[in-house]
């Protein structure tokens, strides 16, 4: 990938290629990699080794350069070529905007923007504020694929008009798919979602839904009208390999969320701030456990670079969250425990991907020596 930056004076970025475990070097955070200036080129060349569902993003500026569309999908295809009517990748975000409609100034991030993160108030999908719209087969049989590129909050989602189950999340094909009534999409996650509409239904929707003051609001994002000839309806045998549990634990990683509020707002790791932290190590190909303990009353989405991880446990309670991934959400108070083999090695960024969060401090770097 050849990236030049066209950006303003001043405004250098890099490009870093969420969940993708790729050789360090080209990781595109500035940890590893000088960030690219205005005019400047940098060529990204790095070898795939998992299919799935992942996006792109800047890590210089992020709350602010991502925030204004710096952002986009990535599809790696399995080597099967599975029979689809359609393959449709969802990009849903939140952004503020102005009464002009532009983009509203970066507010003080000691304020509510420090606090939660920055909330817009216009929801996007594919970069646009209107619904999309598109046919869909009756009992046709489509793969949806979507992302919360949002700087904060997260989304709830649900389809309407079809029936439908989680195929992947973050990564690679799950062995079981599962059903939900509605999937909680932290900033950062995937999920792949196979959707067969109705024969009798007139449309398929995927709708975001918030919290309102007494019940949920219901925001359309795409509407398919059915129609054409009625497809086969069954579910695919996606033929997803079983996922190997992460057995020989031999090294923990503690790492404890918190805020500090004493003289500014700060969000640390192990109580320093990013600015402030010796980076954690951790030795290569010798599979370890993360514990995480979140002393805030915030939620955080936890984002490792590099590595997948297993979700094994939650206050104690066996996690009820398959597959491997690289983005878990951590409630306020919750305790975590994740598994993984640690087998990419080299420096690699671990923080909150509520981007404020990490603007203020909430970033640590772990080396897999």
């Amino acid at each position: 990938a050849v990236f030049t930056n066209n950006l303003p004076e001043g405004e250098a970025t890099t490009i870093h290629w969420h969940g993708l475990r790729i050789a360090n070097d080209m990781d595109g955070v500035p940890a590893v990699q000088s960030p690219v200036q205005p005019g400047e080129t940098f060529t990204y060349e790095f070898v795939v080794p998992d299919s799935g569902s992942y996006w792109y993003h800047p890590h210089v500026r992020t709350n602010v350069q991502l925030e204004r569309g710096l952002y986009g999908a990535i599809v790696i295809h399995e080597e099967i070529d599975y029979a689809l009517d359609k393959d449709r990748y969802f990009v849903i975000d939140d952004v503020r905007v102005d009464d002009d409609g532009d983009f509203a100034a970066v507010e003080n991030l000691q304020g509510p923007d420090g606090v939660h993160g920055r909330h817009g108030n216009m929801l996007l999908i594919n970069g646009e504020a209107e619904p999309l719209s598109d046919t869909v087969r009756p009992s046709g049989v489509e793969r949806w694929r979507i992302v919360n590129t949002a700087n904060a909050r997260t989304m709830w989602v649900t389809v309407k008009g079809a029936d439908w189950r989680v195929i992947a999340v973050d990564g690679p094909l799950l062995p079981q798919p599962y059903t939900a009534d509605y999937l909680r999409v932290p900033v950062g996650r995937r999920f792949d979602l196979e959707v067969i509409a109705h024969g009798d239904a007139d449309e398929v929707s995927l709708e975001i839904m918030l919290p309102g003051e007494s019940a949920w609001n219901y925001y359309p994002m795409f509407v398919g009208s059915v129609e054409g000839e009625a497809g086969a309806g069954e579910q695919i045998d996606w033929k997803a390999p079983a996922i190997p549990p992460v057995t020989g634990v031999e090294q923990t990683t503690e790492l404890e969320l918190n805020v500090n509020s004493d003289t500014a707002l700060e969000w640390t790791i192990n109580g320093d701030t990013y600015a402030e932290a010796d980076d954690i190590r951790v030795q290569h190909n010798v599979p370890g456990e993360v514990l995480i303990t979140n002393l805030s009353a915030f939620e955080h989405p936890f984002h490792l670079h590099g590595q997948f991880f297993q979700v094994v446990e939650r206050n104690g309670e066996p996690a009820e969250q398959p597959g491997w991934h690289d983005t878990v959400l951590v409630e306020g108070q919750d305790t975590l425990k994740l598994l993984t083999n640690w087998d990419n090695p080299g420096r690699w960024m671990a923080h909150c991907h509520i981007l404020e969060h990490a603007e203020l401090g909430m970033m640590r770097e772990i080396v897999v020596e």
